[in-house]
């Protein structure tokens, strides 16, 4: 069954880019690789049984897209990137329209027990700078009975020209590929399974490449008869030099790649020259019990409760040479945290920091949702929501700094023009102005009851801006008066200051 999807899933993605890779002619120095920026998540499409709002069948499609002037500088990759979304989503609609049927009869007969038929596709960042740009998809189909079916592909572009590569893109020859595969297989494989036809039959596997290697997926019973889960092998560039071609072994100096919770990631932390195997795993919170994360580095682990109803884990390579693990966890009202972990010599968690990846929406004929991928530790972005004036969402630019955690140079909060608010003036009142270049007040104006002012920033704490319909910016100070219970604006109740205020939660 899992065999069938995969090779099913595989053709159908295989005919977007059916070309061999145009070969980008990358003679970059080291300094010259740079991660690009990266979203991705995921869209969702759904069926209701019939005469009644029960889902009977749902299913969702990868969205991944450039972003922050990355889809301009390599618009060829991103025109890549949206032929897939697209071609994936068919896949999706058609595995709908096919079931669609067969869902609603089983929910006849199952009624309060029975759960939708649906199939999931995620897509993880594995790699993504100005050489490579690769994805791990991780798969879900459930069509009844006790348990789904789980599998995992890769997909892995030219960043420079958008073309797919292909394993012999990439790898010098077959010879010294399938040595170094038989080298690693041997002590699992099956006795009775013939490595060679295996590894020869591009079907059984997928890959994608990373940051310190190439890593192969080989689907269950692929290597055993016996049911076991996906075998993951990573070929490092320093254990077998002679596998890949030069010129994708060039890397940034620091990177991060999006970590499967189900699937175990191989990466020197130590620097001891041996993969080290980490797992990044947990589960949310139910109705009467707390949500766990639970990292592990060589059998190595630890563990944390906590109360939450989702999780992203990401492997970040510091350019220090330390090694950390960021779970982004999502509490309630959408509020997302980050916990850190340092991973360079054992597990080590090292704090907490508010905001969570930049997460952005579309709804409308097609809903998705996306986040960033933190490809970049020296250059990202944490967004959460503000309450200074009124509940908006904004971010501020970051690194990781030598302590492990999130450092900003950033004094104020960005606003995207979709959520900067419009207030009205419900009263005279004076303001000072602002100079945001010199980062001063300089002066003072009267702004008449009726004008209108925009929401500019914050800087979440104490300060907001306001934009004045001729451009001119006006500094204010919010404020909480927990004895009246009423948040204010220079001291004033704010809602007798401005209309168009709101506040979520």
């Amino acid at each position: 069954m899992v065999k069938t999807i995969i090779a099913l899933m595989l053709t159908m993605l295989n005919t977007i880019n059916v070309a061999p890779s145009e070969k980008a002619g990358n003679t970059q120095h080291y300094e010259d690789v740079r991660p690009i920026h990266i979203a991705c998540g995921e869209g969702y499409e759904y069926e209701c049984v019939e005469n009644g709002s029960s889902i009977a069948i749902e299913a969702s499609y990868p969205v991944v897209m450039l972003r922050y002037d990355d889809e301009n500088n390599f618009s060829k990759l991103n025109k890549a990137l949206a032929d897939n979304n697209k071609s994936t989503k068919e896949y999706q609609l058609k595995f709908i329209k096919d079931n669609l049927e067969f869902a609603r009869e089983s929910y006849d007969v199952y009624d309060e027990y029975y759960h939708p038929f649906e199939s999931r596709v995620k897509p993880l960042i594995h790699r993504g700078d100005t050489v490579v740009t690769s994805i791990l998809y991780s798969g879900f189909t459930y069509m009844g009975g006790m348990n789904g079916d789980s599998y995992y592909y890769g997909e892995n572009y030219d960043t420079q020209t958008g073309k797919e590569l292909n394993l012999f893109d990439v790898v010098n020859d077959r010879s010294s590929l399938s040595y170094a595969l038989r080298e690693q297989l041997e002590d699992i494989a099956d006795s009775n399974v013939n490595l060679d036809e295996v590894i020869n039959a591009e079907k059984e596997y997928s890959w994608t490449l990373d940051y310190n290697g190439i890593t192969f997926y080989f689907m269950p019973y692929a290597i055993s008869p016996i049911a076991t889960d996906v075998v993951v092998v990573t070929l490092s560039n320093k254990e077998y030099p002679e596998v890949l071609k030069n010129e994708y072994k060039v890397t940034p100096k620091a990177y991060g790649v999006e970590l499967n919770p189900d699937v175990p990631f191989f990466y020197d932390v130590n620097g001891d020259g041996i993969l080290d195997e980490i797992r990044a795993g947990g589960y949310a919170s139910g109705d009467e019990y707390p949500g766990c994360v639970n990292l592990s580095v060589n059998g190595e682990s630890i563990t944390q409760e906590d109360w939450f109803f989702d999780y992203e884990a990401t492997f970040v390579h510091n350019s220090d040479g330390r090694n950390y693990i960021y779970y982004e966890i999502l509490r309630e009202e959408n509020f997302r945290e980050n916990v850190c972990f340092d991973v360079t010599a054992g597990v080590k968690k090292i704090g907490r920091y508010g905001g969570g990846l930049v997460t952005t929406y579309q709804s409308g004929d097609e809903y998705f949702e996306l986040h960033d991928a933190l490809t970049d530790p020296e250059n990202f972005y944490l967004g959460r929501v503000t309450h200074t004036l009124s509940s908006v969402y904004g971010w501020k630019k970051y690194c990781i700094g030598t302590n492990g955690l999130p450092v900003t140079g950033d004094t104020m909060i960005t606003f995207n023009k979709e959520n900067m608010i419009t207030f009205t003036l419900l009263r005279d009142m004076e303001f000072d102005v602002y100079d945001e270049k010199q980062a001063s007040i300089i002066g003072k104006r009267t702004l008449k009851a009726g004008e209108k002012v925009i929401y500019y920033t914050t800087d979440g704490e104490k300060y907001a801006l306001l934009k004045c319909q001729d451009g001119t910016l006006c500094r204010v100070e919010g404020g909480f008066d927990s004895q009246n219970f009423y948040y204010t604006v220079n001291g004033i109740k704010l809602e007798s200051v401005f209309d168009g205020i709101f506040f979520a939660g």
